[in-house]
């Protein structure tokens, strides 16, 4: 087929133009498919630095109850060596007023609102008490003064074995955090 000027399969100088740049609309979706993108790149940053802060928060208690734990084996330990009477010692040692004390910070975290610390550390003297009581899983009730009974609701003068429970809770990034660890210190 010719044109009018004699060339042929040739369109007109107004049809080249049309098909040689984007519209309007290809622009304004272009636009759009990049906004989508951008904003889906922003959220998943702020995502990754929430959980990085997660992370972190946990990192730091997960190694205080760590250091806490093996500084109550190791004055379990001292106790024991130093002979006496290891219960009455060892709960001295980690009361308020004690070299360890009750209560410990954690430098980077913060107390809940209900609370005034950190870590707390608890000793359980029951020895009747059930694991269902406690909350924890500790096999309880134990004999815990080594008499062969389970009877005695203070063994806090003359116990062998203490169940210990080492807390944390802190105000965290993604609200309340607890982390509790329990387990046993031996006098013998």
């Amino acid at each position: 087929m010719y044109g009018r000027n004699g060339s042929q399969g040739r369109g007109t100088g107004l049809a080249n133009k049309k098909a040689s740049g984007f519209t309007l609309v290809e622009i304004g979706m272009a636009m759009t498919v990049l906004l989508v993108a951008l904003m889906a790149m922003g959220a998943s940053t702020l995502r990754m630095s929430s959980l990085r802060r997660q992370n972190r928060e946990r990192a730091l208690a997960q190694n205080a109850i760590r250091l806490i734990s093996e500084q109550l084996h190791a004055t379990a330990d001292e106790v024991r060596r130093a002979g006496g009477d290891w219960s009455p010692e060892f709960i001295a040692e980690i009361s308020p007023g004690g070299s360890l004390g009750n209560e410990f910070a954690i430098r980077g975290l913060n107390p809940q609102a209900d609370t005034t610390t950190v870590g707390t550390i608890e000793v359980m003297v029951d020895e009747t008490a059930s694991d269902a009581e406690t909350g924890f899983e500790l096999g309880m009730p134990r004999d815990l003064d080594g008499d062969g009974q389970i009877l005695s609701s203070d063994v806090s003068a003359n116990a062998r074995i203490l169940p210990v429970v080492v807390r944390v809770q802190w105000r965290g990034i993604s609200g309340n955090v607890q982390i509790v660890h329990p387990f046993y210190v031996i006098g013998y």
